[in-house]
């Protein structure tokens, strides 16, 4: 199998975005609107975090504040780990896509330039990684 980089999964897919004063609705409304579980969080040109359907149902609904007054930087992850666009798809599966992420901002010359989901990432990548989890496991508890 040959190694695919996160460049060669995103192509030319655009980025959505939304700024951290923008209302929880809208950016729920923006999300629905495009069918994507997440939206980056910019604010002049920088990202500041990531917004998902997680963030939205724990972070707002969960907590009883308003979908029209609560804005984006109250929800969001802030500081979100991030990618390098010319990196292996193996180097998503390490820094926990799936797991711990379902989406990552992916980076060029520091530059947002995609965000990456764990759908995107090709099945036999996931399973391949997960078999090599479960062979490192199986060899630290025989120790």
């Amino acid at each position: 199998m040959s190694t695919t980089t996160i460049r060669n999964i995103l192509g030319a897919r655009k980025v959505h975005s939304v700024s951290p004063g923008t209302s929880i609705q809208d950016a729920a409304r923006l999300m629905a609107e495009l069918n994507v579980g997440a939206l980056a969080v910019l604010e002049g040109g920088s990202l500041k975090g990531i917004l998902s359907e997680r963030d939205i149902v724990f972070r707002v609904v969960a907590q009883g504040l308003p979908l029209s007054d609560t804005p984006v930087g109250t929800a969001m992850t802030a500081d979100p780990v991030t990618i390098d666009i010319d990196d292996a798809v193996s180097e998503a599966l390490v820094v926990r896509l799936g797991e711990t992420f379902r989406h990552l901002p992916v980076m060029e010359a520091g530059q947002l330039v995609g965000l990456l989901s764990y759908r995107d990432i090709p099945a036999e990548y996931a399973m391949l990684y997960e078999r090599f989890r479960e062979m490192s496991g199986a060899r630290a508890d025989q120790r």
